[in-house]
């Protein structure tokens, strides 16, 4: 079962899409509100996936981002955002995050997508 980490300051939002990705087999280990719990939760349960909002406040998702990746360089983040600037792209791209869902997404593409990368891992 694929374990995943849920970081976005929109808590509703939150635990309907992590309900929505248990019905999907996936195993949804922590939600937290901020980069910095994020990076928390991707120490303590160390998730196949983070999926990561990048605008909240306190410490942002490019703040979650460089951590995590300065802990594994090949951990697997998926953004999920409302807003993305042609400047965050470009940060996004630096860190090699390819997958980008702006919001309003489809949580059925985002399920698809992580389970065809998992399967092409494997």
């Amino acid at each position: 079962m694929i374990r995943a980490i849920i970081v976005d300051d929109e808590t509703d939002s939150a635990e309907v899409f992590a309900e929505f990705l248990k019905l999907k087999d996936i195993d949804v280990a922590g939600l937290g509100k901020n980069g910095k719990e994020g990076v928390e939760l991707y120490k303590k349960h160390k998730p196949d996936v983070v999926f990561l909002d990048l605008v909240m406040p306190q410490y942002d998702g490019f703040y979650a981002l460089e951590e995590i990746k300065r802990i594994n360089p090949d951990a697997r983040i998926m953004i999920i955002t409302a807003f993305l600037t042609d400047m965050m792209k470009r940060k996004l791209d630096s860190f090699r995050v390819k997958d980008v869902f702006q919001k309003p997404y489809s949580v059925k593409e985002i399920a698809n997508s992580l389970q065809e990368k998992i399967k092409a891992n494997t």
